[in-house]
């Protein structure tokens, strides 16, 4: 029936596992088009907003020079300030012609002399201040597209400036160069003009546009759509890389479930390939005296470097490894290893070499004459401790108590790991002589927040029993002055030192000069 139970377990997850890739590599794509459309308005958006600085440019130039000048001449008859008239215009940039207006009429033009044109043949937009228009043609010059600006200086009179369309095809076609399929000028109830120079008028509906940027300083607007390359490279540039990205993805989620939910032979394979290539070492994460701050001993902790997938957990293999016949080779090469480098750099070696074993190693043939002949390798004052959790001794059996005794006597320290987080029974401490309690790192959390009581209690517990207790994660400043307050003598967490390898570890140790 578990076995059963396991394989069913083992194809929902492949399901998930199958649905969620499926799902991440959807998301992917729709996130990668949504990118693409963002994107392209911000292209567009910023193509608007450089040709409304162009055109306010060309504007506010015609708007402002020899502005009271002009003004000043509007309603004196035009053969007397028609030579003035023709004399400033020349100071102005983009304009063909300037016209006075007065009683609602243009009357003298700077390049053609007395005239005689209403002023409502120049539609312009609505507004209080400067007006301008888009026309498609004057009557002096049929075809040819031009913008106006209205001076007005009283009722009914005023200066009329008349600008080349040229000038604003000239402008738009920026816009088209950088990837701008329409680039269009439109003012307000009189008309459009392109980045061709054609004018569009205003009841006719404008070309197919997606952005539009209107003009803080005139009655304006620039129209703006992408051309259909520029779309195209846009949608593919990011296709690829949502794909990219959503296949990274699958790919992790497929090496996730392959790690975590491989059939079991698959694992403990990989595991026997792993030792047979020496892709496991050995780090060691320093345990401290918390008064001194010096060095006592280190924890050695297996690690994973897979040449393909990188740094592997331990949590993903050790389960497996700790119920089949691959527990005692890893236990072997965790001892040994931890054994030889510390014995072979007398600067760093510990008071104490913590290794954590599993349920199953006190079961194994072979295992006391294991530690025995370890410990026989140990330089003089280094002693070796074996960590065991409260949930493997709650199924001890009298074989376990033999070798928990037996191994006691040969010099084997033994330190309770996590202790009070499975089921705090304090009727182990009394009936194994443990030299180390462990407090786990979820009660160090608590220790800011009120939950030093807890260690005091535990640290009052270890007492009765003739305990050291060692504070595990601890990471705060804090943390470490309230476990020093509270009694504990020994710590061990980031906050002195994550864990290194054993060169690192007796670099670090002549490097702070630690006894």
């Amino acid at each position: 029936m578990p076995n059963r139970l396991h394989r069913t377990s083992a194809r929902l997850w492949l399901l998930l596992c199958v649905v969620c890739g499926a799902a991440v590599l959807l998301v992917a794509i729709l996130l990668s088009e949504h990118e693409a459309k963002v994107r392209i308005a911000d292209h567009e958006q910023l193509i608007g907003i450089d040709l409304v600085e162009s055109v306010d440019q060309i504007l506010d130039s015609v708007s402002s020079r020899r502005r009271h000048e002009l003004a000043a001449l509007a309603g004196q008859p035009c053969n007397q300030v028609g030579s003035s008239l023709a004399n400033l215009e020349t100071y102005l940039r983009y304009v063909r012609a300037v016209a006075l207006v007065s009683g609602g009429r243009l009357y003298c033009s700077s390049a053609l002399g007395a005239i005689d044109v209403p002023l409502a043949d120049y539609p312009l937009s609505a507004g209080s201040g400067d007006r301008i228009g888009l026309l498609a043609e004057t009557r002096y010059q049929p075809g040819v597209p031009v913008l106006v600006i209205f001076n007005r200086t009283a009722p009914g009179a005023g200066v009329l400036s008349i600008i080349e369309g040229d000038y604003l095809a000239d402008a738009l076609a920026h816009g088209v160069r950088y990837g701008a399929q329409t680039a269009l000028i439109s003012v307000r109830d009189t008309g459009r003009i392109n980045a061709r120079g054609v004018f569009q008028p205003a009841s006719t509906p404008p070309a197919a546009y997606t952005t539009r940027v209107a003009s803080r300083k005139w009655p304006f607007a620039i129209l703006v759509s992408s051309s259909e390359a520029f779309i195209s490279g846009m949608h593919w540039k990011y296709r690829i890389a949502g794909l990219a990205v959503g296949l990274l993805l699958d790919g992790l989620i497929a090496a996730t479930y392959l790690l975590a939910f491989a059939p079991r032979r698959l694992v403990l394979n990989a595991v026997r390939q792993a030792l047979r290539r020496n892709e496991f070492h050995v780090v060691y994460q320093p345990i401290i005296d918390t008064a001194s701050r010096s060095l006592v001993g280190v924890e050695a902790l297996l690690r994973w470097e897979h040449p393909k997938w990188g740094a592997i957990s331990p949590a993903s293999f050790m389960e497996q490894v700790e119920s089949s016949d691959m527990l005692g080779p890893v236990t072997q090469f965790v001892m040994r290893t931890a054994v030889a480098e510390m014995g072979q750099r007398p600067p760093a070696i510990p008071l104490r070499i913590a290794v954590n074993v599993a349920p199953g190693d006190l079961q194994r043939k072979g295992f006391v004459v294991e530690v025995e002949a370890l410990t026989a390798q140990l330089p003089v004052g280094v002693s070796l401790v074996l960590e065991l959790t409260e949930r493997f001794l709650l199924g001890e059996s009298a074989r376990t108590a033999a070798i928990f005794n037996t191994l006691k006597a040969k010099g084997v320290r033994f330190a309770m790991d996590d202790f009070g987080t499975e089921h705090s029974n304090l009727d182990l401490l009394g009936r194994f002589q443990f030299d180390y309690v462990k407090i786990d790192r979820q009660f160090v959390n608590q220790v800011d927040t009120g939950g030093a009581e807890i260690i005091r209690a535990i640290v009052s517990v270890a007492k009765h029993y003739q305990l050291k207790v060692i504070a595990e994660g601890v990471e705060t400043e804090s943390q470490h002055a309230a476990l020093l307050a509270a009694g504990v003598p020994f710590a061990q967490g980031y906050l002195y030192q994550r864990p290194v390898t054993a060169e690192q570890l007796a670099s670090l140790r002549q490097e702070k000069a630690i006894a």
